[in-house]
């Protein structure tokens, strides 16, 4: 009877640990593109508002995602241009028509909570909406909104941050040919 309970407790621990260790991603809604967009298109990423959760404003959160998100596009499109401030997406627009950019990129920050996992057991999550517009015309062509989580047997080096790149590189997959 004792091997017994060794062996379930053993067996539990072990599944515990595989899924405290592993970051989970979700995919709440998808808008595809009738056509897929072409690998070598070139992007114009908006600058995302900072992200907050509660009374905190995570000051800097808006950068790290147009960051995150620039730099899976340059590895997976022709070209991006990223903004440097604040716009409306008619700004955006025009920016990118000047430019003679394909598409425009919008990330917006729905939810973003930084805790520290180590100390509370409670995951950082973030829920970003991404949505991509045809620069020509301003219409919407395809959109995500995916939430993703950090992994509970952490030692302080996972952020939201950390969590975006995987977002936009799911959302990337599915709408590209």
């Amino acid at each position: 009877m004792y091997k017994y309970f060794l062996k379930l407790m053993s067996v539990s621990l072990v599944i515990l640990l595989c899924t405290a260790c592993s970051h989970k991603y979700r995919v709440d809604s998808l808008s595809t593109p009738e056509k897929l967009i072409p690998v070598n298109s070139h992007y114009y990423v908006m600058m995302a508002a900072d992200g907050h959760f509660g009374g905190t404003q995570y000051v800097g959160s808006g950068v790290m995602v147009t960051d995150a998100v620039s730099m899976v596009l340059q590895q997976h499109q022709g070209g991006v241009t990223k903004a440097t401030s604040l716009e409306t997406l008619e700004q955006a627009l025009e920016r990118a028509n000047t430019q003679n950019i394909e598409y425009v990129f919008r990330p917006l920050i729905v939810h973003w909570e930084d805790r520290a996992t180590e100390w509370s057991g409670r995951p950082d999550r973030i829920t970003m909406r991404y949505t991509i517009f045809d620069a020509k015309t301003g219409k919407e062509i395809a959109s995500t909104l995916e939430s993703a989580s950090s992994k509970w047997g952490t030692f302080g080096g996972d952020h939201p941050q950390d969590l975006a790149p995987q977002t936009v590189e799911d959302f990337i997959n599915s709408v590209s040919g």
